[in-house]
């Protein structure tokens, strides 16, 4: 898959990442399993497999799920 200049899992150097939204939900993931299940995959692609918060689960379109990968670049990449 190419790559498009995105971010992929095997550009983190942690063995973690977190991913937090606006609304308190927070979770952890070990990258080895990440890569197990979901390949090389592109960060942008996967926080939207990984949010799992209400407002994602929400019919409601104009409420947007705010997930972010916590530390960004500076602590895991």
């Amino acid at each position: 898959m190419p790559r498009d200049g995105a971010l992929t899992l095997a550009d983190v150097r942690s063995t973690t990442v977190s991913v937090v939204c606006a609304c308190g939900q927070c979770d952890c993931y070990a990258v080895a399993s990440l890569i197990v299940e979901h390949g090389d995959a592109k960060l942008t692609d996967l926080i939207c497999k990984l949010a799992d918060c209400q407002t994602r689960r929400s019919v409601k379109s104009e409420q947007r799920c705010r997930a972010v990968y916590e530390g960004g670049s500076r602590s895991w990449l």
